[in-house]
């Protein structure tokens, strides 16, 4: 027998969809700048030697880090939906993630402060702890913004409104 409760399903109104929307366009432009621009702006003013050895570097440091995500995010995962706070589950991850990940992101194009000139092998040590933990507090931020889009709205469709409006957004900020 079917469930014929007259629940009212549960949903967002227009500032709900343009909040979610704008927040990926931010996430999105985020993650462009660490993607596209931060190599060359790392790089850029050291002599080439040095160049070479932090790009190869930064590669290698990339490419292990996106592995290494295919574990850990269904960790972060769970640990964002054990997570109870007065604030839901999500925005504390958001929230702490985006600013940690955005200082991180500051501090790392400014060369560390400049370290990059001074000591480039003390610079790639501290930029790999670095990265490591701005990619940590990113992948928090990210997997609790789309972790949240089946809290936001009971219905299939509406959710469906959600990520596309997400996505669409996203390759505006990309």
């Amino acid at each position: 027998m079917e469930n014929t409760s007259s629940k009212p399903k549960k949903q967002g109104g227009l500032f709900s969809k343009f909040a979610f929307a704008m927040g990926n366009m931010g996430h999105a432009a985020f993650y462009a700048a660490l993607s596209n621009y931060f190599i060359i702006f790392v790089t850029s003013g050291l002599p080439k030697n040095i160049a070479n050895k932090l790009i190869v570097l930064i590669m290698t440091l990339i490419v292990v880090i996106r592995v290494v995500e295919i574990m850990i995010d269904p960790v972060l995962g769970n640990i964002v939906d054990n997570t109870r706070t007065k604030w839901g589950k999500f925005k504390p991850w958001i929230l702490s993630g985006t600013i940690v990940s955005s200082v991180l992101l500051v501090v790392l194009f400014t060369g560390i402060f400049g370290l990059a000139e001074k000591n480039w092998i003390l610079f790639a040590v501290l930029f790999v702890i670095l990265f490591v933990i701005l990619d940590v507090f990113y992948s928090f931020s990210d997997v609790s913004y789309w972790g949240m889009v089946p809290a936001l709205s009971e219905d299939s469709d509406e959710r469906g409104v959600y990520t596309a409006l997400g996505n669409f957004t996203g390759s505006i900020g990309w």
